[in-house]
């Protein structure tokens, strides 16, 4: 008697030429947790970074390697958006998670570091990512206009890169305070 697989799971569900599109607009599936999806698919751009930070990379090379996976990933979060959304049926996917990748990957772009931290970079690099998520999750002001009222591909994205603004003024403080 000959074995069948039994094919579970999301993939299955998709259409093979969809599949790609989905590995990337999840965050390589990181974005396809039950739970809080958006913080499983932003640690593919806190892995973007740290890459840099463990290769011993100098605070100049580091910075523009988050640059270019900012340059990257926005890229295809253009790219994908419309599709996202017919896919999921809503103008803001909890599995689309590019936006959260790009937003994270601000974070290091907009916080200016001194020249010896108190902290070593790896660890200011996670607490931002917790600080980021907390108030990406929360949408302060600005955030929230642009989470509520602009529903386009600029408009997903951009409510993510506010609140790594606003993450990297209070990263900035406390790297400059301690």
């Amino acid at each position: 008697m000959r074995h069948t697989p039994v094919k579970y799971g999301i993939l299955c569900r998709v259409k093979k030429e969809d599949r790609l599109k989905l590995f990337l607009a999840s965050g390589f599936f990181l974005g396809l947790a039950p739970i809080v999806p958006g913080s499983f698919g932003a640690l593919t751009g806190l892995a973007w970074h740290l890459v840099a930070v463990f290769a011993g990379c100098g605070d100049e090379a580091v910075r523009a390697w988050c640059f270019f996976g900012a340059l990257l990933f926005s890229a295809i979060h253009y790219w994908l958006t419309p599709w996202a959304q017919r896919r999921w049926n809503n103008p803001d996917p909890r599995h689309f998670v590019l936006d959260e990748v790009v937003g994270y990957l601000c974070v290091p772009l907009f916080w200016v570091l001194p020249d010896r931290p108190a902290f070593p970079v790896w660890q200011l690099a996670i607490a931002g990512f917790a600080v980021f998520r907390i108030l990406d999750a929360i949408k302060l002001p600005i955030a929230r206009y642009i989470d509520r009222n602009i529903h386009t591909a600029s408009g997903v994205l951009f409510d993510d890169v506010v609140s790594a603004a606003y993450t990297a003024a209070l990263m900035t403080g406390v790297a400059w305070c301690c």
